[in-house]
């Protein structure tokens, strides 16, 4: 007759996958039982990177007291590869899962070039007339290096500035549109 408990099932069936594995299950029912009950995973156990389970210190060894504990279905995978070169398919998949995503070490907080001190000296270096697209503003209120510089000075937004220099609108030209009229 099938059993109705829980517990007895789980414990009966990881036995048998530790059993083929080759294995030792030397953990008793009772034991098994107490591990997952302290742990508090027990309603969330199961496959699955965000489900839990029963994992071996190092994956090495039995199923026995002290070599076992309970984490997450990721960390067990993750665990158990460490130390393990990968082969060039996996390499290869691995490149293609993380093509397009940001750098781990480039998120948030830990993105050297968010630093403001960082931000600023781009900024100084690259900022107004030195940016490499920059180009010089003719206004009816003076000249200026750039759009950028000319919105800043004026308080007039740039879309208005870069609007009014592309139809030479009430004396309001680029730079260089001003020296090909001439010309």
């Amino acid at each position: 007759m099938a059993t109705r408990d829980p517990f007895r099932k789980a414990y009966t069936q990881q036995k048998s996958n530790v059993r083929q594995r080759g294995l030792e299950m030397r953990l008793t029912f009772e034991e098994w039982k107490q591990i997952w009950l302290e742990s508090g995973h027990w309603e969330e156990r199961g496959r699955g990177a965000c489900k839990y389970c029963m994992m071996r210190v190092g994956d090495q060894g039995h199923y026995e007291i002290g070599n076992v504990f309970i984490g997450t279905g990721a960390q067990n995978v993750s665990d158990g590869n460490l130390g393990k070169p990968d082969t060039d398919v996996t390499k290869r998949k691995k490149s293609v899962a993380l093509s397009g995503q940001p750098k781990l070490w480039a998120r948030g907080k830990g993105n050297p070039m968010h630093r403001p001190e960082v931000k600023a000296k781009i900024s100084a270096a690259i900022g107004g007339g030195k940016h490499y697209s920059a180009r010089r503003v003719v206004t009816p209120f003076g000249e200026f290096d750039s759009g950028t510089t000319a919105a800043k000075e004026l308080g007039i937004p740039k879309p208005t500035i870069y609007w009014r220099c592309s139809r030479s609108w009430n004396g309001w030209s680029y730079a260089d549109q001003e020296t090909l009229a001439i010309a």
